[in-house]
């Protein structure tokens, strides 16, 4: 269990940081939902996927209420196709540079607006699919899933 803890720490810190989505999260979604249906259909004789299920339940459940609060906010269109957040003009560079990186974020230009709205809205797309794995019998799994219908309309 504290590997799954450990991982899921971890990926928590580069998906999601003070309700804030990142360039990441939308990717990871996907990987993430396929391994929480793996997780699900383990779940009745292995306890580390149960424990596993639960936990991504309770990350979904963060990731879908950033998503309703930037929901709440202007925002600009997303991105057209999901995969368009992956042209070259919105990759930054391999090379780390902290100079650049504190301009960038001095300059308050980290992302284009619609770059960055397509995190939230993509992440969210991703999490629709999740809606016929969810059990609302589960306290979580039932929160999670009015979160998700609430934003459904975007």
């Amino acid at each position: 269990m504290d590997a799954v803890d450990a991982a899921g720490e971890t990926l928590e810190l580069n998906i999601e940081h003070q309700s804030t989505l990142w360039h990441a999260t939308p990717f990871a979604m996907i990987f993430l939902l396929r391994i929480f249906k793996k997780a699900q259909e383990a779940s009745a004789h292995n306890e580390v996927a149960q424990y596993l299920a639960e936990q991504l339940v309770e990350l979904f459940t963060v990731i879908a209420e950033c998503i309703r609060d930037g929901l709440m906010l202007e925002h600009a269109d997303p991105l057209p196709n999901f995969e368009d957040m992956l042209n070259e003009e919105y990759l930054w560079s391999e090379e780390y540079d902290e100079d650049e990186d504190v301009l960038r974020f001095e300059e308050d230009d980290v992302f284009p607006d619609d770059l960055f709205f397509s995190f939230y809205y993509y992440s969210l797309q991703v999490l629709l699919l999740a809606i016929p794995l969810l059990d609302t019998s589960d306290e979580g799994e039932a929160k999670l899933l009015e979160l998700i219908s609430a934003n459904r309309s975007v």
